[in-house]
């Protein structure tokens, strides 16, 4: 080996110095690149934001947004891009993406107190309370005068007082915006809540001079036009309603909804022929614009008849030459004119014509918008592969058309392959953010992952983008009176009638809402308003029905049997109603009357069985278990195909113990009514009983395939899947299926969660469900097991002991239909000593 020496040494000196050299030259030189790169971003950053300002300063608000992007992309600090993104998209509607922003602005700094005011007021306005309180108290402790925050914080004080229904404390926080009202009379936030409390104590012209006064104010207010609207109707004032719809069209031309909502108030005054020339005189044949046009026909189809549409249609497609607009298009209207056809039940004709549409044709927008109709068609008449097929062509032609982005993404949610689903939905939202469907669905896709948080905010986002327009209010508020949320339910209710007061369906859930709330005195002004406003039959439905839930709420049961009588005879159907009031003297205790009752009625109606099939029922419920399947068993000999005869016998039999005489009646029920989803479910739930695990499963498969939205298959499934089978598959399988059940209020729901939770190892995720299900089910074994097992995982011996001797008290009184439960029981003692 070579030695070492003292020339080798300056060598090596001089060696590493130049290499220390090198390396703090290739520092500097990077640093320096570092250096510029950061400046030259920073340059680009303010470059797109001084452009963003001259855009925005030009009122093109788009490629505003589109600079400031771009800013933000290169520097991520820049407040003053930031702040601006936010104003802006705030000023576009976008209210819960500016939401963002400022919590972005607030997260970083603080002390941003500017941030944290927008922050209150986007909350307040989004109906999130807690989002809201807390800015409020942020804003409050910086700003004690700031007068617009303190009407958020009494705001919520008052809708918390509404809420626990506490008069004296609402009145108070409607005082304090009173007075802060009139301190500052352009407060729109004390003015709203000063409106709301005076139509909440019935102060409807009151309601309206404030209305005015703020219009006064801010005339371009939309929620303040929309009051004005809604209070006019209820105040019956026909003549201004009329002349403020007029005023709400021409000053918001391009709200579509409005323009039907003037419509329909035409429809509803019964002033057909004036809606339809107001959608005519829309109509220019000498401009390109088909939208009005289409208006009027898809009007003529609801008001007058698909088939007054269709003569319209092949009127003005034989004229020569045709119409400017009609024929700047020609391809949408012959596609409306075979979707027409479709609807009138020429289907095959129509498909017929919409495949020589798009056949042959080159890829267009156009032509891929056709195709969709056209995939719509093969899935109404089962051709769910032909429909697939077409969607995919119009992705490959145009990977962000969006209505065949949401038809994959549906499919993908039906399929509980939620991960694509959403991110298939967030690329079409990005070029379609206001787009309701778009939203609802990802609401849908976030129930089936299990995240009802990240559900409900894309129902709320769903009602914005749609301008509370009624199926996306129905669709949240239906889910907020699930949760128990019925004062949020009552806000989304009420906001979509101030745009749409002749809706019957938005009044009905109303209805229905201030009955729940046990809000009696609103619910008959509900009525009141259905009998003011409708004039149908369907109406006096909906109306009679809440009138009698009304009465029935307050224990009102003599008016309640006069109702129903009277009911009986307005309508002609006296069988309806006498069942109705023999039921009403069923809840009221009085059951040997209701038997006589039933029985009287069954002798006089005796090919009416649902009159000889309520003996059978009151009898069960009377205890009298043979006598009752003997009735039901009468009832099926003369009518056959009667669905509640087959499934009323059989829940008796189950009841009585006659496992194999339960399954043979729905054997035969099936005979007559293969595929009724019902028996189907009585089949399941016997097979289960009698041990035959794999045969109850393979039904529930089947049935989650023809709709894996049922909530009911979907729990039992993953229930069964994860009691009864300890493979990871079958549990994965199981967790796939029962994700959506998280955040529900039905107690077997949450008992199916939370165990599969516990058997996932999320034993502090699993313990909350699992309690709630106990407290919903006290008298079901196995619940208190699985609650048993979740106590015993964290440490909690007595609790788990406690809820093991609870299951085994309950096993003891007789709970059938847990044939392995005792032997889980030991195991699980045996364990936790």
């Amino acid at each position: 080996m070579r030695q070492w020496t003292a020339d080798d040494t300056g060598i090596w000196r001089s060696g590493l110095k130049k290499i220390i050299l090198a390396i703090i030259a290739v520092l500097v030189v990077a640093g320096g690149v570092l250096l510029a790169t950061a400046d030259s971003k920073q340059e680009k950053a303010a470059k797109h934001l001084a452009s963003a300002q001259e855009f925005a300063g030009k009122g093109d608000d788009a490629r505003a947004l589109i600079e400031l992007r771009n800013a933000l992309q290169n520097d991520a600090d820049l407040r003053d891009a930031r702040l601006m993104f936010a104003d802006l998209l705030l000023k576009t509607g976008r209210r819960s993406d500016a939401f963002g922003q400022y919590r972005q602005m607030y997260t970083k700094n603080p002390e941003d107190i500017d941030a944290a005011r927008q922050l209150a007021l986007i909350a307040f306005g989004s109906m999130a309370w807690d989002d809201a309180r807390e800015y409020a108290r942020v804003v409050l402790e910086k700003r004690p005068d700031d007068k617009e925050i303190q009407a958020v914080s009494a705001g919520l004080d008052y809708r918390d007082a509404v809420t626990g229904k506490d008069n004296d404390k609402a009145e108070q926080a409607a005082e304090a915006e009173r007075r802060l009202l009139a301190e500052s009379p352009d407060l729109l936030v004390a003015r709203r809540i000063v409106i709301a409390d005076a139509m909440r104590t019935g102060a409807m012209d009151r309601a309206l001079q404030l209305t005015d006064d703020g219009l006064a104010q801010a005339p371009d207010d939309r929620d303040l036009n929309n009051t004005r609207l809604f209070l006019l109707e209820r105040l019956g004032q026909t003549a201004e309603m009329e002349k403020q719809l007029l005023a709400m069209v021409a000053h918001y031309p391009d709200d579509e909804e409005l323009g039907r909502t003037l419509v329909r108030f035409y429809v509803h005054e019964g002033r057909i022929d004036d809606a339809e020339q107001i959608l005519r005189r829309q109509v220019d044949p000498n401009s390109d614009k088909i939208e009005p046009r289409m208006v009027l026909l898809r009007f003529l189809a609801e008001v007058r008849s698909p088939a007054v549409m269709r003569d319209e249609l092949d009127k003005i497609l034989a004229e020569d030459p045709q119409p400017k607009d009609v024929a700047a298009d020609p391809l949408a209207f012959r596609a409306l004119k075979a979707q027409t056809d479709f609807n009138l039940g020429e289907r095959d004709r129509a498909m017929a014509d919409m495949e020589t549409l798009v056949k042959g044709a080159a890829p267009s927008a156009e032509i891929d918008r056709i195709k969709i109709q056209l995939a719509r068609m093969r899935m109404a008449t089962g051709n769910a592969v032909g429909a697939r097929a077409l969607v995919e062509e119009v992705l490959a032609h145009d990977g962000s058309q969006t209505e065949a982005m949401k038809m994959k993404a549906s499919w993908l949610v039906d399929e509980d392959k939620t991960e694509p689903a959403i991110a298939l939905l967030r690329d079409a939202l990005a070029d379609a953010p206001n787009d309701a469907q778009i939203l609802t669905l990802m609401a849908r896709a976030y129930q089936r992952e299990g995240r009802p948080e990240l559900m409900a905010d894309m129902l709320a986002r769903a009602v914005e983008a749609s301008n509370q327009a009624p199926n996306e209010s129905l669709t949240y508020a239906r889910w907020l009176m699930q949760q128990g949320e019925y004062s949020s339910a009552e806000t989304i209710l009420v906001n979509a009638l101030r745009r749409q007061p002749q809706n019957l369906p938005l009044l009905e859930m109303l209805g229905r809402t201030h009955v729940a709330m046990k809000d009696w005195a609103r619910a008959q002004q509900d009525v009141d308003a259905i009998d003011q406003r409708f004039d149908t039959d369907e109406a006096r439905k909906v109306a009679g029905d809440l009138r009698a839930q009304v009465l029935a709420g307050q224990g009102r049961n003599d008016e309640l049997s006069q109702l129903l009588n009277q009911m009986g005879r307005d309508s002609g159907d006296e069988l309806s109603a006498r069942i109705a009031m023999i039921r009403t003297t069923v809840t009221s205790g009085r059951m040997d009357q209701a038997l006589n009752e039933a029985k009287a009625l069954a002798a006089e109606k005796p090919d009416a069985p649902v009159a000889g099939l309520l003996v059978a029922q009151i009898m069960i419920a009377q205890g009298d278990i043979a006598g009752g399947i003997d009735a039901a068993r009468t009832v099926l000999a003369s009518h056959p195909d009667f669905l509640p005869g087959w499934m009323t016998l059989q829940a008796a039999q189950l009841r009585s113990g006659q496992v194999d005489e339960a399954l043979a009646t729905v054997e035969d029920g099936l005979a007559r009514m293969p595929d009724n989803r019902g028996l189907l479910l009585s089949k399941s739930v016997i097979l289960e009983k009698k041990g035959d695990i794999d045969g109850a499963i393979a039904i529930y498969e089947t049935l989650y395939a023809a709709n894996s939205d049922d909530m009911v298959v979907a729990n039992n499934l993953a229930s069964l899947l994860a009691s009864t089978r300890a493979d990871q598959e079958s549990l994965d399988r199981a967790w796939t299926v029962a994700r959506r059940l998280n955040g529900t209020q039905v107690p077997a729901f949450l008992d199916t969660y939370g165990w599969i939770s516990f058997r996932r190892g999320d034993t502090a995720g699993a313990l909350s469900a699992l309690q709630k299900a106990a407290a919903g089910l006290p008298d079901d074994p196995s619940v208190a097991y699985h609650l048993g097992r979740a106590y015993a995982e964290q440490g909690r011996k007595d609790e788990a002991a406690a809820e093991y001797d609870r299951a085994d008290a309950l096993l003891a009184k007789g709970s059938i239909g847990y044939p392995d439960l005792a032997q889980d029981l030991v195991r699980a003692r045996a364990l936790l000593n």
